[in-house]
């Protein structure tokens, strides 16, 4: 399908966008370590609360699963 892009709007090259899936794609699985490691580290101290840790693995693993798709595909 091609959709035809106005002039005045940027539009990175494929080897750009490439790059911001790879870096993101690191980024998604640094999120969900640390949501890990946060929540470990709130049941070892016995804290009920995990919202925190919850949300960064939700926003890691989607992160993940869609650059990783992009750059599947």
């Amino acid at each position: 399908m091609n959709v035809p892009i106005l002039d005045f709007i940027p539009v990175p090259g494929a080897e750009t966008m490439q790059l911001i899936s790879t870096i993101l794609l690191i980024v998604g699985v640094c999120v969900t370590v640390a949501g890990v490691i946060l929540l470990f580290l709130n049941k070892r101290k016995g804290k009920e609360k995990n919202t925190l840790a919850w949300i960064l693995i939700c926003v890691g693993v989607l992160l993940t699963a869609n650059h990783g798709l992009q750059l599947i595909f």
